[in-house]
């Protein structure tokens, strides 16, 4: 079985989040300004032993490398952006690239949307826009091949692993597929194992996805189309919130957290039920803790003070992945340092390394 973690590559300033966000932007500060919405909120999440690092820092990642490898994490899937040959946040995988010392396999996931600031409400101001073309695709293709080259790189089949976030955005992704399998095929690989994410955010049918030339589905998680039902009361107090705040960005009022709170088992134990009915393609997502009211005032918080609860989602999703043929053995984790999102397998002050000791627990045999 393969674990994988998904991995963010925000934590270092660039010209971009300078002009957009103000000079020094990381994730840092969404992370750093959290307050606490509730009693027992456990906000704000402050890294413990790694500190608030910057990724442009080689010794950071060989950090990262050794303590996921001694808690069961096989390999890193870094966030890629590519925006019509102009890349954003691509500064860690390049040091990476050059880093041989670093013996951590990784892949990537070519988060294909585009940025708005709905970190501050303007989900309309576009500020890095995603385009498609042939020609973009072949440079995109030439370049990934390149990369897909490194020992490191985590291959199946013969093939690269390559998962795109939002394959419902694409223009023609199946064109896109072809190309990609074509410059592998060329660079001396058996093609491409292209993954497609299924979220809240792209629900494109098994059966589209494989006209497309994918079929192999990661179920990303926490995916709002698959939460436990809710109380009418519930959904009528959010509704409330929202209407509140669509009021008030428009006449200057001040805003108010429109709060989604969910109990942390209810997810898992629906999440595992989905589980049962998968494909041997359609592979297991799991997460530690979920709440995004660092960066989101429209936030959903799955908060999860119990280690063990993540230990027991872990062990049963494993279980499950382990019944499968060998080259389908894949359990992905969001994530490694989704700080801002409260995802993450990394040491918190509160929590130590409590996270990583379940981790490694569910996956023991």
């Amino acid at each position: 079985m393969k674990t994988i973690a998904f991995y963010l590559p925000q934590f270092h300033p660039i010209p971009e989040n300078n002009r957009w966000w103000g000079d020094g932007f990381t994730e840092w500060h969404n992370v750093s300004r959290a307050k606490p919405l509730f009693k027992g909120h456990r906000q704000p999440q402050i890294p413990a032993e790694l500190g608030f690092y910057d990724l442009r820092c080689d010794e950071t990642r060989h950090e990262q490398a050794a303590l996921a490898k001694q808690y069961g994490i096989d390999a890193f899937c870094y966030y890629h952006y590519w925006f019509n040959g102009k890349q954003l946040l691509e500064t860690p995988l390049q040091k990476l690239l050059a880093d041989k010392d670093c013996n951590m396999p990784f892949c990537l996931c070519w988060a294909n949307e585009s940025w708005s600031r709905a970190w501050d409400g303007k989900d309309r101001e576009v500020l890095m826009e995603q385009t498609y073309s042939d020609e973009d695709s072949k440079s995109h293709a030439e370049y990934l091949c390149e990369i897909f080259k490194d020992s490191r790189y985590l291959k199946s089949q013969g093939k690269p692993i390559f998962i795109i976030y939002r394959v419902g955005k694409m223009e023609h992704p199946a064109k896109f597929v072809e190309i990609l399998n074509e410059s592998a095929k060329k660079a001396g690989f058996e093609g491409v194992r292209v993954f497609a994410v299924r979220n809240f955010a792209c629900d494109v049918p098994d059966e589209t996805l494989a006209t497309y030339g994918i079929k192999d589905i990661v179920d990303f998680q926490p995916n709002n189309t698959e939460y436990p039902k809710r109380s009418a009361l519930g959904k009528g107090i959010r509704l409330l919130q929202r209407l509140w705040n669509s009021l008030a960005k428009k006449v200057g009022l001040p805003e108010v957290y429109s709060v989604l709170r969910l109990r942390y088992t209810d997810v898992a134990k629906n999440v595992l039920k989905l589980y049962e009915t998968f494909s041997e393609h359609h592979h297991p997502t799991v997460f530690p803790n979920w709440d995004n009211s660092p960066r989101r005032k429209a936030a959903t918080i799955i908060q999860n003070d119990n280690p063990k609860d993540f230990e027991n989602w872990v062990r049963e999703a494993a279980s499950i992945v382990r019944k499968r043929s060998d080259d389908n053995q894949f359990l992905f984790v969001n994530a490694w340092n989704e700080w801002a999102e409260s995802a993450h397998l990394e040491p918190e002050q509160k929590m130590g390394r409590a996270f990583l000791e379940a981790f490694k627990q569910g996956i023991s045999k």
